[in-house]
């Protein structure tokens, strides 16, 4: 039994196996590390030095306290956040915005003026704007494109988009099942499909009208489960969501100009969280995603520790906050004393010399998941879940720079705790 819980952990590795291999060797060997610290860190904005992060995040880590310390002196009634009487963060839910009955018929006056067009006659406009189709290109490299090629192109993504099928399609647009079958065989993959997406994506986000409901820095992500008929290697049981059949789910990443720029499809009974950061990275739009939100299932450490090593701000909706581990990085007396309001809530102290001594080895992880040598999924999987099994998956590193970046090594036992507090806070 230990023997199985080393292998599934990592601890324990077997040479030549893909399942049980090294860690070691998804990352960028020390070789390759050697010369490449001072470039990763001037992308990311991390300091070399563990001690001079360790102050940073020190100092982040009181400012935030000394906000929370001057609301909670408040003491604020129902609707602010504060101490109940038992001392536990209570932090109420944000009220809904009023919509004015103005913007409500304003709105219904705008959507009136709004022509009911056939979706196909959508499509042709915006492949005029966008050239999405160019992307879409023959497996086999083939060059020359006939006529019809565009037309069947079309009915293929209506087909696949309504889930109507190939068959029903052929039916009602009178071109031949094998065509429709053809095509999709041949110029539908993953790559096209992104390709073609990004297109679509880059031309929103340099509309003025996109820009006025966000910068594209700011993103977020969350999965959707939905069921399937016949043969699939990623659908699972789940009762709870199929009842008796199976299901998958889509791990779908929307900026903040409402546009979607990566969709992955995982299992039903897989954690979404590891596949948060992937999302950003591999993403290959004009949009430089800073900042991400997620609901309480990514909030892990994991994610914590890659989102900020990457560069990269994690910003997840956590329930029921008061009532998890919450780090400090002094005596549970200093802090206590210095809020006496908030520092009770920190309850263990930041194993700071377990940071200090893996900090070259956080960073070359870090830089791994970056360049895409290896996936932020299969890492974070890797700290969360020590037990589970961790085959790798291929990297989806989709840039042509080293860092796709908008402004020993450390396996799962940097996750437990040691002395004081955990490696990953």
């Amino acid at each position: 039994m230990a023997l199985r819980d080393g292998l599934r952990s990592g601890d324990v590795y077997v040479p030549g196996s893909r399942r049980y291999a090294d860690p070691a060797c998804f990352l960028l060997t020390p070789q390759q590390w050697e010369p490449q610290p001072p470039e990763f860190c001037q992308v990311a904005g991390k300091p070399a030095s563990a001690a001079e992060a360790l102050a940073l995040a020190n100092d982040e880590l009181h400012a935030a306290l000394a906000d929370l310390e001057t609301q909670l002196a408040r003491d604020g009634g129902p609707g602010e956040v504060r101490l109940d009487a038992d001392g536990e963060l209570v932090i109420p839910p944000l009220t809904a915005e009023d919509v004015p009955a103005e913007a409500e018929a304003l709105r219904d006056e705008l959507g009136s003026m709004l022509p009911r067009v056939p979706i196909a006659s959508v499509l042709v406009e915006i492949d005029a704007r966008t050239g999405f189709t160019d992307h879409l290109v023959h497996a086999g490299g083939k060059v020359t494109r006939p006529p019809d090629l565009k037309r069947n192109l079309l009915y293929v993504i209506i087909a696949e988009a309504t889930n109507m099928g190939l068959g029903a399609m052929a039916e009602s647009c009178g071109v031949p099942y094998d065509v429709l079958a053809w095509t999709a065989e041949w110029y539908f993959r993953g790559e096209t499909l992104e390709a073609a997406n990004a297109a679509i994506v880059n031309y929103h986000h340099r509309l003025p009208m996109a820009r006025a409901f966000g910068t594209g820095t700011l993103s977020s992500s969350d999965g959707q489960r939905f069921p399937v008929k016949g043969k699939s290697l990623t659908a699972r049981h789940l009762s709870r969501y199929f009842a008796r059949g199976q299901g998958l789910s889509t791990y779908t990443h929307v900026s903040d100009q409402h546009s979607t720029f990566d969709t992955t499809v995982i299992a039903a009974t897989d954690p979404e969280s590891p596949y948060a950061l992937d999302g950003i990275l591999g993403n290959q739009t004009d949009l430089l995603i800073t900042e991400h939100a997620t609901d309480t299932a990514g909030a892990t450490l994991a994610n914590f520790a890659l989102f900020d090593l990457v560069g990269l701000q994690l910003s997840p909706r956590i329930r029921d906050l008061g009532k998890i581990t919450m780090y400090r990085t002094g005596p549970r007396a200093e802090f206590a004393a210095r809020y006496p309001s908030a520092g009770h809530l920190l309850t263990r102290r930041l194993n700071e010399d377990l940071i200090t001594g893996m900090w070259d080895d956080l960073l070359r992880v870090a830089a791994s998941v970056k360049g895409g040598h290896a996936t932020a999924a299969w890492w974070s999987a890797s700290c969360a879940r020590p037990a589970a099994s961790r085959t790798p998956s291929r990297p989806r590193s989709r840039s042509t720079a080293r860092y796709a970046a908008p402004s020993t090594p450390p396996a799962t036992w940097l996750m437990r705790p040691t002395g004081g507090g955990s490696a990953a806070s």
